[in-house]
């Protein structure tokens, strides 16, 4: 009889090459300080990401009044130049300077599925998919949010990624043209969110010392590494994402544009969360979740825990770890965004 996994030691000697830079086990500060700049450059260098830039130019070209918030659609320029459109929801009453959050959107139409809009642009009436509206929730309890169109959602799909389908937002074929050209789609769109993050440090309304970021999903990667990256990045809420990549990302069928090459090699998915601490970090996720199974989130929080001990930041990291599938809860979210943002 064959064996079930004829690849089996192949696999096996795959993994035994993973996680050089796995967080060490060490209390010596120093010994963290370096593992962390040698981790973050690597990091930076899997993702191919251009070097830092100032505060983006933007535009706004409309404004709209409703119910507790301001929306306005904005402009920004990305890493590459290219015009990045964005939803800016501002507080209907704001005392500036006030907190702000980058809301990232997973899969799904883009930018409108988190403000209450169809992907036509028309107001729905119930909130729909994972996403839930949580970026409405935030801007109602008194924080600036930025919604930034990612590349490969929404208005910034490849003709070839379109199907149709107004709820699908493919990227597939772009993610191929992206890694082919050694630049994953991944690490586009994370530095179109760092350039975000520093648009709304320009921003007079937000005070650039109380920003956080938040997503879920193909979101929740973005934001996981973005916080990662970006020190100045003050709290970090990372939805139906964080698991190990051995139980999500190789054990089943994911879209292309999470597989960074050589990722792996370096770390797994707790290394890169542990980078974040001592910040706050809340991690949420559904126990019955077929795409990031809780028994990996579990595994991945345990090694996790031991980054934030050692940073003697233990109450700063909390899990979420609810009765659901894949969806993005806001529940937990504003509390701890409230606390450590000081709303």
């Amino acid at each position: 009889m064959p064996p079930d996994d004829p690849l089996a030691a192949y696999r096996s000697a795959l993994m035994r090459e993973a996680r050089r830079y796995a967080m060490p086990a060490t209390v010596d500060a120093p010994t963290w300080q370096r593992w962390r700049r040698r981790l973050r450059a690597r990091l930076r260098q899997h993702l191919a990401l251009p070097a830092q830039r100032r505060a983006p130019r933007w535009s706004i070209a409309a404004t709209t009044l409703h119910d507790g918030y301001r929306r306005s659609l904005i402009s920004f320029a990305g890493a590459s130049d290219e015009d990045i459109p964005a939803w800016l929801l501002t507080p209907a009453v704001h005392d500036a300077p006030r907190p702000a959050v980058i809301a990232v959107p997973g899969h799904g139409y883009g930018m409108n599925e988190l403000v209450g809009l169809t992907a036509e642009g028309a107001p729905r009436a119930t909130p729909q998919g994972y996403h839930q509206d949580f970026a409405l929730d935030l801007a109602r309890h008194g924080m600036v949010v930025l919604v930034p169109e990612l590349r490969g959602f929404g208005r910034r799909r490849l003709a070839a990624d379109r199907d149709g389908a107004s709820t699908r937002s493919s990227c597939e074929a772009l993610a191929r043209w992206s890694l082919l050209l050694g630049r994953p789609l991944l690490g586009d769109r994370v530095a179109d969110v760092l350039g975000a993050f520093e648009l709304l440090r320009g921003i007079p309304q937000v005070d650039a010392r109380r920003i956080a970021i938040m997503g879920g999903s193909g979101g929740g990667a973005v934001a996981l590494l973005a916080a990662a990256l970006e020190p100045r990045l003050r709290a970090a809420v990372i939805g139906t994402y964080f698991c190990t990549f051995r139980d999500s990302l190789l054990d089943q069928r994911h879209c292309l544009c999470n597989y960074v090459p050589g990722l792996l090699r370096d770390a797994e998915m707790c290394d890169i969360a542990a980078l974040i601490a001592p910040r706050p970090l809340l991690l949420i996720a559904g126990t019955d979740d077929p795409l990031f199974p809780a028994a990996g989130t579990r595994a991945a929080y345990a090694e996790l825990q031991h980054a934030y001990r050692i940073a003697q930041a233990g109450e700063r990291l909390a899990l979420d770890l609810f009765a659901g599938g894949h969806q993005l809860r806001v529940t937990p979210a504003l509390p701890f965004l409230a606390r450590w943002l000081e709303v």
